[in-house]
C-alpha cells in the first residue's frame, strides 16, 4: 500500500515508554507521525517531529500540517511528586495542553487520551468505569480534568486508564527499568506490601490498545493487568523471571515512608469491560514480567514479532 494513501495517527509524547511503543507497533499499518521535545532513538527511522508542545500556537500548526485521524495523547508529566510540588505546570502540560489539543483538532478526528489508574481515591480494590474518580494527588487531578476537557470537546473520544511498565530510551529510568536494576544490583531496597495495583507490560498494553482503536468504542476504559499485586509482590515475581536474587529487598509499608504526594494506597483496575469488548482476555503478571525480561536486549520494532504464547513457552 501506498504510504500516502493511509490513515495518519499522530502520538504526542513519541518518545516516551507508551508512545515509543506505539509508533513502532502501528507504523506498519498506519501513517505514523510523532511529536515530543525529545528525538526519536527506536532501530528504525520513524517520521518524529521534534516540538515543544507548550510553545504558543505550535499544537494548532502541527496539527494543521499533519492532519490526522487519530490522535493518541500520550504527553504528560508523569511524575506525582513533581506535579505535587509544581502544580501550575502540572495543570499546564497535563490539563490545559489537554484541552488545547481537543480544541485544535479538525471534524472527524478521533482522539485517545492516555489516562491514569492515579484518578481515583484509592480505598477499595478492582475500581470500574463506574466508580467516581476523587483523586489524592495533584496529578491525578490534573489528569482526571484533562478527562473532562476530553469529553466535553468532542464526542469522538477513547480514554483510557492504565498503569504499564517497560523498557524506554535510557533517557530517564522507568519504574519498570528501576526495580529490575535495583534487583540486579544486590544493594538493600525497600518495597511496599500495603501498595496494590494492576499492572500490565507495555507491548500487552499496546497490542490491546490497537483492538480498541480497531472498533468503534468511545467513552472511558479501564486497561490493566489481570492480578491486584503488592509493590513487594511484583517485585518477586519479576526476581524470579529473571533469575534475580530477592535476599536484599526488605518489606516495608508506605507509610513508612516521607513521600511528597500522598499516595492513594490501592489503584487496582478491573477490566472487565475491555475483555467483554474484545473478546482478549488481560494478560497475567507472571507472563507479562517474563515477556519484559525477554525484550530487555531486544530492539524496539521487535518486540511486537514475539507473540505472547511464544514468550510464555520458552520459560516453561
Amino acid at each position: 500500500m501506498d504510504p500516502s494513501s493511509r490513515m495518519t495517527v499522530l502520538i504526542t509524547g513519541a518518545c516516551g515508554l507508551l508512545g515509543s511503543h506505539l509508533m513502532a507497533a502501528l507504523s506498519g499499518h498506519y501513517r505514523v507521525v510523532g511529536i515530543d521535545r525529545n528525538p526519536w532513538w527506536g532501530d528504525e527511522p520513524l517520521e518524529v517531529v521534534q516540538a515543544d508542545l507548550q510553545e504558543p500556537r505550535v499544537l494548532q500548526r502541527l496539527v494543521s500540517m499533519i492532519a490526522p485521524r487519530i490522535v493518541i495523547h500520550c504527553a504528560a508529566l508523569a511524575n506525582v511528586d513533581a506535579c505535587e510540588q509544581n502544580p501550575a505546570l502540572a495543570y499546564a502540560v497535563n490539563t490545559h495542553m489537554t484541552r488545547d489539543l481537543v480544541c485544535s483538532l479538525p471534524s472527524g478526528c478521533r482522539v485517545v487520551y492516555i489516562s491514569t489508574d492515579g484518578v481515583f481515591k484509592g480505598n477499595k480494590p478492582f475500581v470500574t468505569e463506574e466508580d467516581l474518580p476523587c483523586p489524592r494527588t495533584v496529578y491525578g487531578r490534573s489528569k482526571v480534568q484533562a478527562e473532562w476537557e476530553v469529553m466535553l470537546g468532542t464526542e469522538d473520544h477513547l480514554i483510557v486508564r492504565t498503569n504499564f511498565y517497560g523498557w524506554s530510551s535510557g533517557r530517564k529510568q522507568t519504574s519498570g527499568e528501576w526495580l529490575y536494576t535495583s534487583l540486579a544490583s544486590q544493594q538493600p531496597f525497600v518495597l511496599f506490601r500495603d501498595f496494590f495495583f494492576t499492572p500490565i507490560y507495555v507491548v500487552d498494553f499496546v497490542k490491546r490498545l490497537i483492538l480498541l482503536l480497531e472498533s468503534d468504542y468511545r467513552g472511558i476504559i479501564h486497561l490493566g493487568g489481570r492480578d491486584r499485586l503488592s509493590k513487594y509482590q511484583f517485585g518477586l515475581l519479576l526476581a524470579q523471571a529473571a533469575g534475580l536474587s530477592t535476599q536484599h529487598v526488605r518489606e516495608g509499608s508506605i507509610d513508612e515512608v516521607p513521600l511528597i504526594a500522598s499516595r492513594p494506597k490501592d489503584m487496582s483496575l478491573k477490566s472487565e469491560r475491555f475483555v467483554q469488548l474484545t473478546g482478549l482476555d488481560v494478560p497475567d503478571t507472571v507472563s507479562g514480567v517474563r515477556r519484559f525480561v525477554a525484550d530487555r536486549l531486544r530492539p524496539l520494532s521487535l518486540r511486537f514479532t514475539a507473540t505472547e504464547m511464544e514468550t510464555t513457552q520458552s520459560y516453561q
